[in-house]
């Protein structure tokens, strides 16, 4: 139920007509259903907290739809530290978070198309954007390198993220405005 997807570096990947597009709250449930699937939890919890980002401007949810299904699903988040967050909390920022293909859609290029839009979406408001993975996920590791991300250190913390010291990496990539 938890976990990630058996990563298959080099793997042919098959062509297939995708649509990305923001998402709407008729998505948000299927979103839901997808986070659960790698976090565990109850959807309907996870469906309050994405109805509460849609209406969040410092937020951006996107969706990957294939003949009218919604099969991927991506988010970027604004972060600001508070006073109180420890010195290794990462700094303020726009980030990606939440990239997850439905399991029989993956390797066709469609985290890709989520992580191109949503950071379309971010260089209309910033000059960076920021990210963090953990360390046994190799996919979204490769995939944040096509897209020019670095990293920036391994010893950190974010607000409500369930890290566990030694698993994460934070990274950083410019924008082109």
């Amino acid at each position: 139920m938890t976990g990630f997807a058996e990563y298959q570096p080099g793997a042919a990947r098959q062509a297939v007509d995708v649509l990305v597009r923001p998402a709407v709250d008729a998505d948000l449930t299927t979103c839901a259903e997808l986070i659960v699937t790698r976090t565990g939890g109850p959807v309907d919890e996870r469906r309050s907290r994405l109805e509460a980002d849609l209406q969040n401007p410092d937020r951006y949810t996107a969706v990957a739809e294939i003949n009218g299904e919604v099969v991927g699903y991506g988010a970027v988040i604004r972060h600001q530290a508070s006073p109180a967050d420890p010195p290794t909390t990462a700094p303020d920022g726009y980030y990606l978070i939440g990239l997850i293909v439905s399991s029989e859609w993956r390797r066709h290029g469609i985290g890709d198309l989520l992580t191109q839009d949503r950071m379309r979406w971010t260089t209309e408001r910033a000059d960076e954007i920021y990210t963090f993975v953990n360390l046994a996920n190799g996919a979204i590791l490769d995939l944040t390198r096509r897209f020019g991300f670095s990293e920036v250190t391994r010893d950190f913390t974010f607000p409500n993220a369930p890290l566990k010291p030694g698993t994460c990496v934070l990274l950083h990539a410019g924008l082109n405005r």
